[in-house]
C-alpha cells in the first residue's frame, strides 16, 4: 500500500515548514510520505542509517536506547511538532536512538535531501531545528543533574514535572481538581517511568504511591493528574 503524500496545509501546520511560501511547499510535498503506526511499533531502529527526519504529526513516541535484558533506558517522550532522526543527517552517522510509538502515530518522512535543501535555503527553519537541539542539550544536562543529585521519588517527580510542563493540559478547577492541575494524557506505564530515571519498576511503583498518597498527583484512565505542580517541584529539588 502506498503511503500518502501530506498535503500543503499539513506541512503549514508544523513549526519546521513556517513562514515558507505555500508555493515551494509544493514540490517539497511531493518527496515526503505519511506513515501511520500502530502503538508498540518500532518508528525507526537504532543504527538505522540517516536517510530521513521523522516529524511526529499526531500520537506520541518514546525515544530509547535499548537493551538486551528489556530494561531499556527512555530518553524522551515527543508529541506532534517534534522531530527526531536529524542528528544523523546533520553528521551522516546512525540513528543514535530506537523510536518507539506510544501510541497510534502518524509521522512524515522527510527525506535526507529535502531536509538539508530546507536548512540551506530557509533561515526559519535552521532556526527552529538549532533551537530544538539547543533544549535537547539542555534536557540532557537537567537530566544528568537528577540522576546524580536526586533519589528515586525525587527523579520520579522531576520527571513528571517536565512532562507536565512540556505536555500537560491545564484542568478547569472543579469539586476535586484544584485550580492550577495539569493532566498528562497518554499511557505512561511504570516501565516506561522506570527507564526514564534509570530504577527498577518496584521503585518506581514505591514513589508514585507516595506521591499519590501525599495528594500531589493522581491515576486516571490513561492519564496522570498532577493536582499540585508547586508540591511536585519541591519533591524534585536535592
Amino acid at each position: 500500500m502506498l503511503e500518502p503524500r501530506p498535503s500543503i496545509q499539513v506541512l503549514a501546520s508544523l513549526r519546521l515548514f513556517e513562514g515558507i511560501d505555500p508555493a515551494e511547499l509544493t514540490p517539497m510535498a511531493a518527496t515526503m510520505r505519511l506513515r501511520r503506526h500502530r502503538a508498540g511499533e518500532v518508528v525507526a531502529h537504532q543504527g538505522d542509517p540517516g536517510e530521513a527526519v521523522f516529524v511526529i504529526t499526531g500520537g506520541s513516541v518514546k525515544m530509547l536506547l535499548p537493551s538486551p535484558d528489556g530494561d531499556d533506558a527512555i530518553l524522551a517522550t515527543l508529541r506532534p511538532q517534534a522531530f527526531f532522526g536529524e542528528l544523523a543527517l546533520l553528521d551522516q552517522g546512525a540513528q543514535a536512538t530506537t523510536a518507539v510509538a506510544l501510541e497510534p502515530t502518524e509521522t512524515l518522512i522527510v527525506p535526507r535531501a529535502t531536509f538539508l535543501d530546507l536548512l540551506s535555503s530557509h533561515a526559519c527553519a535552521r532556526e527552529v531545528v538549532l533551537a530544538a537541539l539547543a533544549a535537547e542539550v539542555r534536557r540532557l544536562t537537567a537530566r544528568v543533574e537528577a540522576l546524580h543529585f536526586l533519589d528515586v521519588p525525587g527523579r520520579v517527580a522531576d520527571v513528571l514535572l517536565g512532562l507536565a510542563q512540556d505536555h500537560g493540559r491545564r484542568l478547569e478547577a472543579s469539586g476535586d481538581v484544584p485550580a492550577g492541575a495539569l493532566r498528562i494524557d497518554g499511557r505512561l506505564t511504570q516501565g516506561d517511568l522506570a527507564g526514564m530515571v534509570d530504577s527498577s519498576r518496584q521503585s518506581v511503583n514505591q514513589a508514585l504511591a507516595e506521591l499519590g498518597g501525599e495528594g500531589i498527583i493522581r491515576f486516571e484512565r490513561d492519564g496522570i493528574v498532577i493536582l499540585s505542580a508547586e508540591r511536585l517541584a519541591r519533591r524534585a529539588r536535592p
